[in-house]
């Protein structure tokens, strides 16, 4: 009987994307298994001051909330060879005190500190789940990328040497920098009972190294129910909602990564000021990432598009409210369609009924996820998006919107039902 659960890889509620999946996770799991205590684990540091902020939605949730195996080594988000240094003599110690807890636990329960705590959660574990999500990955073959790989991994590695059932529930596998990478990640993996990957990329990745107990299973936001919310959309008049989503992504694969961004922001306001014009439409920005990497978030480019439409004389909207996953769903139920950058909002306009057009920006897990709704021929590149082919997609989904939809509607609720289903395969 599973009486105890440890969901791994917590991140921020700011993240509306990731929330989803945490929230979605503890939904399917608390309702799997009714009497189980639930721990997530957090990859932020409990010291860290915005550490409840990044959990204030789901420590909603009747569930515990700590900091995790080898979180990350930094507090907040400015970076310099001082804050590298703190990160480093950081990232030292929790390796001390998680060994020390691992191999000689009385020892680590007078030295062992936070990472004890993490450790004897995980020992008293009848499972440990490894929640959806794309963070199994490298970009860069350097020190801060290996580090970030290798760090994400352990606490795959602590559950194994506990001797715990582990589950990877909804993830995408990569992409990485080199071979070796793909390599380290799937001599990991291994460790797994099960690995249920969210689209086939992933599963094809892992089946070549001979990974085994390997299945496809929807994105874990699909399992989000929805929530009616109130919103007074300024200047709307009687004009339907086009929902728009961004990434203030940094283009670090092009030769010239402004004009990449540059080029990404032009066609996508070509569409959007089309769109009110040819299809009476009123643009909705929703922001879906508003925690700071590297000190951008997707607000620094919605606020960026919202003064060259203004400059344009396009009326428009931001919406400023900090809503939950099911909220979320709400909220794009008032959209007519989604012109969605972020996979997840993709995700959640889909759970609402409600039609996407998406712009795919980090490997393949876009793509994998339309392709799954059936909808793999509204997918446009982010390094190559052509603002008259995105109006074209527009013009196609309003003209066969009730066909459409309907289309969401049900492979959404199969996609959900999908889920449900493997979830009886926890406790064998």
């Amino acid at each position: 009987m599973i009486k105890n659960i440890v969901i791994t890889h917590g991140y921020s509620d700011s993240n509306k994307g990731d929330l989803a999946i945490t929230q979605a996770t503890v939904d399917a799991l608390s309702g799997r298994f009714q009497e189980a205590e639930i721990t997530l684990m957090s990859t932020f540091r409990v010291n860290d001051p915005d550490f409840w902020f990044h959990n204030r939605k789901m420590k909603e949730n009747d569930i515990d909330i700590i900091q995790g195996i080898l979180p990350t080594p930094y507090i907040g988000s400015n970076t310099s060879f001082i804050i590298n240094l703190l990160a480093a003599a950081r990232l030292f110690k929790d390796i001390i005190q998680l060994k020390t807890s691992l191999s000689i636990p009385f020892l680590g329960k007078l030295v062992g500190g936070k990472q004890h705590l993490a450790v004897s959660t995980m020992r008293k574990a009848d499972l440990v789940v490894v929640k959806g999500g794309q963070f199994i990955y490298n970009d860069k073959e350097d020190l801060r990328g290996d580090l970030f790989l290798w760090r994400t991994l352990q606490p795959i590695k602590v559950a194994h040497q506990l001797n715990k059932k582990i589950i990877i529930f909804g993830q995408s596998v990569g992409g990485f920098a080199t071979i070796k990478s793909e390599k380290i990640a799937a001599k990991y993996l291994k460790l797994c009972d099960k690995i249920l990957v969210r689209e086939k990329l992933s599963y094809d990745l892992l089946a070549k190294y001979n990974v085994k107990n390997l299945e496809l299973i929807p994105d874990t936001a699909f399992y989000i129910d929805k929530k009616d919310v109130e919103i007074n959309l300024n200047n709307k008049e009687d004009k339907d909602v086009l929902g728009i989503t961004v990434v203030n992504w940094n283009f670090a694969e092009s030769n010239n990564p402004e004009e990449a961004k540059e080029q990404y922001v032009s066609n996508l306001i070509y569409a959007i000021e089309e769109s009110t014009v040819k299809h009476n439409l009123f643009p909705v920005f929703i922001p879906q990432v508003t925690v700071r990497h590297h000190g951008k978030s997707d607000l620094d480019l919605i606020n960026l598009i919202s003064v060259k439409l203004n400059e344009k004389g396009i009326k428009h909207y931001i919406v400023k409210e900090d809503y939950s996953s099911s909220e979320m769903v709400g909220l794009y139920s008032k959209c007519k369609l989604l012109i969605g950058t972020r996979l997840h909002s993709c995700i959640l306009a889909a759970v609402a009924g409600t039609p996407v057009i998406a712009i795919r920006y980090q490997g393949f897990k876009t793509q994998g996820v339309m392709n799954m709704l059936g909808f793999g021929h509204f997918v446009h590149d982010i390094h190559y998006l052509d603002g008259q082919k995105l109006l074209e997609d527009v013009g196609s989904v309003l003209k066969e919107y009730i066909l459409i939809k309907n289309k969401v509607i049900n492979k959404s609720e199969d996609l959900k039902k999908e889920i449900e289903q493997r979830l009886n395969d926890f406790n064998k």
